[in-house]
């Protein structure tokens, strides 16, 4: 009889087991499911969407256009004309003399100023054998060798209106006023500078003192010389002056003349 019921009891306990172990396993089934079913039911958070902005245009690249080099204007290496001067800028600070000629002459060396003149003259004589008082000239014209390149120079024979001792002709040095520029003329032409400047001091002299273009002479003309050299532009000079008398009469240029104000 006891027999029997452990016999019934070991069966119990083992169906019971047998329920649990079941259970258990169902257990975890379900716990497993559960899992896959939140897998697959689980949200996905997309990802931020990108904002793309809009790019601004491209401009268009215009090609640079480099304004046209204008080149600057060359002097002329002559002036066709040379200005009319009504200024006379070495008026002398004395008593002026009757001038009635222009006696224009070369030194016949490649360069000097007015003192080495005045040194080489002090050693000549005149024809009574008296030394000669200094430079023979009223007025040196520089060729950039001794002087500047154009410069005009006035010596003291002009500053104290004195007779010069140039022309070897007592008429053309008494009343001839002796015009020198640097240069052996009888190689080479007087510079641009040179002739520039022999222009504007002529034309004011020939203005002040009513000096009509005949009597406006190179030293040859009035002694037997070379002076002032084959190549000294005496036409040119002379055609200038007269381009003056055509625009002002003689009469004329001694009359004041009334500055007009611009408005």
């Amino acid at each position: 009889m006891q027999a029997q019921d452990d016999s019934s009891r070991s069966s119990d306990i083992a169906s019971h087991s047998t329920r649990m172990r079941h259970s258990v396993l169902l257990l975890m089934g379900l716990l497993v499911g559960s899992a896959g079913c939140l897998g697959c039911y689980r949200q996905t958070v997309p990802p931020p969407a990108s904002i793309s902005r809009p790019q601004p245009a491209l401009q268009p690249q215009l090609p640079v256009i480099e304004p046209p080099a204008i080149p600057l204007p060359q002097e002329p290496e002559v002036s066709p004309v040379t200005p009319i001067t009504k200024d006379n800028p070495w008026k002398p600070e004395t008593a002026t003399r009757d001038w009635k000629y222009i006696v224009l002459h070369h030194t016949a060396s490649e360069q000097g100023d007015v003192e080495s003149i005045h040194e080489s003259h002090l050693k000549n004589k005149d024809k009574n054998g008296k030394p000669w008082l200094g430079i023979g000239y009223h007025f040196v014209i520089g060729n950039g060798k001794g002087m500047t390149d154009g410069e005009i120079e006035p010596t003291f024979r002009w500053k104290k209106q004195m007779q010069g001792a140039h022309a070897g002709v007592a008429d053309y040095n008494q009343l001839g006023i002796g015009i020198v520029l640097v240069g052996n003329f009888e190689d080479d032409s007087p510079t641009v500078a040179q002739l520039a400047s022999v222009k504007k001091l002529v034309r004011a002299l020939s203005r002040e003192y009513e000096i009509k273009t005949a009597q406006i002479v190179g030293h040859g003309d009035v002694k037997a010389t070379e002076c002032p050299g084959a190549h000294f532009p005496m036409s040119e000079i002379r055609d200038s002056v007269a381009a003056l008398e055509l625009e002002e009469p003689l009469a004329a240029r001694t009359v004041p003349t009334l500055a007009i104000p611009l408005r």
